[in-house]
């Protein structure tokens, strides 16, 4: 996964983290770049502050150890890369996660995925609030105990963009996708959306009894005009020849979870911020249904010039 410098991975200091931190330890690595490790927690309460020393102690130490395990697994150095690690009490742990990230002008957050209920869909609180107001791509790790050289990874992407910066987000998440598949010995599998928003409309209005040839040809030439935008995009990306293409028709918050388990997708990477405003502060609602969906790991990235509400 090429083009970042500076990683933090974060953790709530709960089980379920040793991958996401294993992603994290790799990546910087095979990039030789920084990465920084954070405990994000609630304060600790007042009546047990005499453990509170010791409950840090624990949580550091389990997190050094694994480390250790890593550069001895990995064949690396005992000081390279580095990897600073601290705890942080914050009555909003994400909020205390983003001003680490602006602050230390991190450029891709790694976290385990909140454990969710018994559906297995979806995003909890804390991931959710990073997912909105986070500033840098944000990988949110679900374990799985497929092989990392066996898992697939998937992009979803609307072609279909009106300005620069959905221009360069969609080139941005081809590549970035492209970097993690490439790791793996599966094609990068592209989902695009496309549907002719007048055809069941203009079909079941029967008194403008539009020719239904007629009708087909227009929907034709709308999936036509959606495959050529989309071939253009790839054409400008660096990504190779190894990726297959799924043309999936209808709305994109019901076809592209659907896709991700039909083709058993383990990682999908997807733009997060509606259209409507860079600056805006909120998910568009078509990626939050889709959020709301999957049960894989999620790369999740916003436009170029997102400014965070967080300060």
């Amino acid at each position: 996964m090429k083009n970042f410098a500076n990683i933090l991975f974060a953790t709530q200091g709960m089980p379920g983290y040793t991958q996401a931190l294993d992603q994290a330890f790799e990546l910087a690595v095979s990039n030789q770049v920084t990465v920084n490790g954070l405990i994000a927690c609630p304060p600790f309460p007042q009546d047990l502050k005499h453990y509170q020393t010791r409950y840090q102690e624990s949580l550091l130490g389990a997190i050094h150890i694994h480390i250790e395990e890593l550069r001895s697994r990995l064949g690396v150095s005992p000081t390279q890369p580095p990897f600073p690690l601290s705890i942080l009490h914050h009555e909003q742990p994400a909020v205390g996660i983003i001003k680490s990230v602006i602050e230390h002008h991190h450029d891709l957050l790694i976290k385990e995925a909140e454990p969710v209920g018994k559906s297995k869909l979806g995003f909890k609180a804390i991931d959710m609030t990073l997912l909105r107001k986070c500033p840098c791509p944000i990988w949110l790790h679900r374990p799985t105990s497929r092989p990392k050289k066996q898992q697939k990874v998937a992009v979803a992407l609307d072609p279909n963009v009106t300005d620069d910066k959905q221009y360069y987000l969609a080139l941005r998440l081809l590549e970035i996708a492209k970097s993690i598949a490439d790791t793996t010995e599966h094609p990068l599998q592209i989902f695009t959306c496309w549907e002719y928003l007048s055809q069941s409309y203009l079909a079941d209005h029967a008194r403008l009894d539009i020719d239904t040839e007629q009708l087909a040809a227009e929907e034709q030439r709308v999936q036509q005009r959606h495959q050529n935008q989309l071939e253009e995009i790839i054409e400008k990306s660096d990504i190779s020849d190894d990726f297959e293409v799924h043309y999936l028709h209808g709305r994109p918050d019901d076809m592209i979870p659907d896709a991700v388990a039909k083709q058993h997708i383990d990682v999908l990477v997807m733009g997060t911020l509606a259209r409507t405003g860079i600056f805006g502060l909120v998910i568009g609602n078509t990626a939050e249904n889709i959020l709301q969906s999957i049960n894989c790991s999620l790369v999740a990235l916003k436009p170029k010039g997102f400014e965070s509400p967080i300060k």
